[in-house]
């Protein structure tokens, strides 16, 4: 097993990706890609069956932020410091919603990202950047 593939192992285990019931596919070099199998608990909202914009902004923080951490080996912690997300059309899916992060830049201390949630079709129906605060093993 390699060093990408036990951090990944361990993320997802983490109760953060588990409780909405997503999983990181693949994380590598500043870029990441998550899955959620939809639920009924994913729904809801505005009378619709879409998937709950609460749904999306969950899983762009976890996306975003497995692209972050992937991208330098000296990263051993990271907050949130900001999500701007964008709601481009209701996203209908009757089983898997996919979603894709890649880190922009970056400096010592903070580090950029920008992602977008796919419907089945591949459409994409939100997207999100943010801004992470990153922990070194020097910082």
């Amino acid at each position: 097993m390699t060093e990408g593939d036990r951090w990944l192992a361990e993320w997802n285990a983490k109760p953060f990706y588990r409780w909405p019931g997503f999983r990181i596919v693949e994380a590598h070099a500043g870029q990441a890609r998550v899955e959620l199998d939809v639920q009924d608990h994913h729904r809801g909202g505005g009378g619709t069956r879409a998937i709950n914009g609460g749904i999306l902004a969950y899983m762009f923080d976890g996306l975003l932020g497995a692209a972050v951490f992937s991208s330098r080996e000296d990263i051993v912690g990271q907050v949130t410091v900001t999500l701007t997300i964008h709601y481009l059309r209701m996203l209908q899916a009757e089983h898997r919603v996919v979603g894709t992060a890649r880190v922009v830049s970056g400096g010592r201390n903070l580090v950029f990202a920008e992602g977008e949630v796919m419907d089945e079709a591949g459409n994409v129906c939100a997207t999100c950047t943010g801004v992470y605060r990153i922990y070194t093993q020097t910082s």
